[in-house]
């Protein structure tokens, strides 16, 4: 349970592209990798050093990914270094799993704050070079791609739009582009 003093930060795409030992290394190196000589900040990419430096800076930080355990050596780093956390299944290409974890996170921690958009969608590396043209990704990956890139944004930011807006630190997109704050 969050202690709900702290503000919320969200990292969508916390972990789950670049793990020692994910699916995308073994792809890319062909087996496992060893992290251990690597600084703790870095072991999970971007979005795992975005959910430390959140932590570290106060925040209640709510780590999203397609499976908790993908997540769960970050969360243990973000407690070893003092911080707060917690761990949220979401899976992008739903619009049930988004909505449900966006509840999960109002209910648990609060209203987000800040909510950072890290997704990405690797399908398709695997591909024989014969097959990485366009017309030979099968049309569910091309699908699910899109998902993740068009729909999955607008997705995550509409469960916190509105109490963004009631809080009074989510401008509208005239006063956005008139240059004002709203």
């Amino acid at each position: 349970m969050a202690e709900k003093s702290k503000p919320v930060a969200v990292v969508i795409g916390a972990t789950s592209k670049w793990q020692a030992d994910g699916r995308n290394t073994r792809l890319i190196h062909g087996k496992a990798v060893d992290d251990s000589a690597l600084p703790v900040g870095v072991r999970w990419g971007v979005g795992g050093a975005i959910a430390q430096k959140f932590a570290a800076e106060g925040f209640f930080t709510v780590l999203t990914t397609r499976s908790a355990p993908n997540a769960a050596g970050l969360m243990a780093a973000i407690k070893d270094q003092g911080g707060d956390c917690m761990i949220v299944e979401l899976d992008l290409s739903r619009q049930e799993s988004v909505a449900a974890a966006f509840a999960a996170i109002r209910g648990e921690a609060g209203d987000p704050e800040i909510v950072v958009y890290n997704a990405g969608y690797l399908e398709g590396r695997d591909l024989p070079p014969e097959k990485e043209l366009l017309e030979h990704i099968p049309v569910e990956m091309f699908d699910t791609a899109q998902h993740i890139r068009s729909w999955s944004p607008r997705r995550s930011c509409r469960p916190c739009a509105s109490a963004a807006r009631a809080r009074s630190s989510f401008p509208t997109t005239r006063a956005r582009c008139a240059g004002a704050s709203a």
